[in-house]
């Protein structure tokens, strides 16, 4: 029985990923901050550890991370975790012996030729992946980075970050209306059990390197908003408030090539929003402090 750790296995990816796994025949052993972990870890502890259980697992799977804001703590906060986090990892993945490292990396990280990180989150991410790309390659151990797009889910877990969509989910399954910004601006949403399958499938086919992970169908708030009033039929409406900042442009770059050779199939925004109408956890969507 291959034997997997999962780094933030309470995380939205790390908790289906493990989930995936187990039903793939894997043995998950998680590491992180909650009781229920088998390995303690502390991404962001001032100090590095270096006294990990020498528990010997095939495949590391990284799926912890801080979504600090732009401010100069946020921005502390994403270097502090996911930079100097990547340290405990590097040190984590050398004493399991694994053979690789699979990193749940973000589309935030890649930017246009000339252009500086749209967010300190972006940047802290990229950084971590250089530094594990480095430790990793000291040690023998592969690395593979999987930069996801936006992640979104059907219990509710991901209004944390995404708040847009939990505020058209929680409006459209309520009958309300939705006053939602001007601007086009696209946006890229996978699902997270296409994400967590392909982690696994990406790490199974021995890939390598840094590889972007983006839905091949991009859409605005706005057609999201109209699939979710569609999927749920409650009634209500959808209103442009031209007086709110436009919606800002995010850069999603090109799907990496080498993904389709994996032959995953991603879930269909309208299949995603029935889910969460039919899952059981709606409600979970409940968001108010977007303007």
């Amino acid at each position: 029985m291959p034997r997997a750790l999962v780094v933030g296995p309470s995380s939205m990816l790390g908790s289906r990923l493990s989930e995936h796994l187990r039903t793939r025949g894997w043995q998950v052993i998680g590491a992180g901050r909650s009781g229920d972990c088998e390995i303690p870890l502390e991404l962001g502890s001032e100090a590095l550890r270096t006294d990990f259980p020498h528990i010997k697992v095939d495949v590391l799977f990284h799926c912890a991370a801080a979504f600090g804001d732009d401010s100069p703590h946020g921005a502390w906060l994403n270097d502090r975790v996911n930079v100097l986090g990547a340290h405990q990892v590097l040190a984590l993945a050398r004493a399991v012996g694994c053979r690789r490292v699979v990193y749940a990396g973000s589309t935030s990280s890649a930017r246009r030729e000339g252009t500086t990180f749209a967010s300190s989150y972006g940047a802290s991410k990229a950084r971590a992946e250089a530094i594990l790309a480095w430790g990793l390659a000291q040690s023998g151990q592969d690395f593979i980075s999987l930069r996801f797009a936006q992640l979104y889910d059907e219990r509710g877990e991901c209004v944390r970050h995404q708040r847009w969509f939990g505020r058209i989910v929680s409006h459209a399954r309520s009958g309300r209306i939705l006053r939602l910004p001007p601007g086009d601006a696209p946006r890229n949403f996978v699902h997270v059990q296409d994400a967590a399958a392909l982690m696994v499938v990406a790490s199974e086919a021995h890939m390598l390197g840094v590889l972007h992970v983006c839905h091949p169908m991009g859409e605005t708030y706005l057609e999201i908003a109209r699939q979710a009033y569609a999927v749920f039929d409650e009634g209500g409406g959808i209103e442009i408030a031209q007086e709110k900042t436009p919606f800002w442009p995010a850069y999603f770059p090109p799907a990496s090539p080498e993904l389709a050779a994996l032959g995953l199939v991603f879930t269909p925004m309208t299949d995603g929003l029935r889910g969460i109408r039919d899952g059981g956890h709606a409600a979970c969507f409940e968001v108010f402090d977007v303007a």
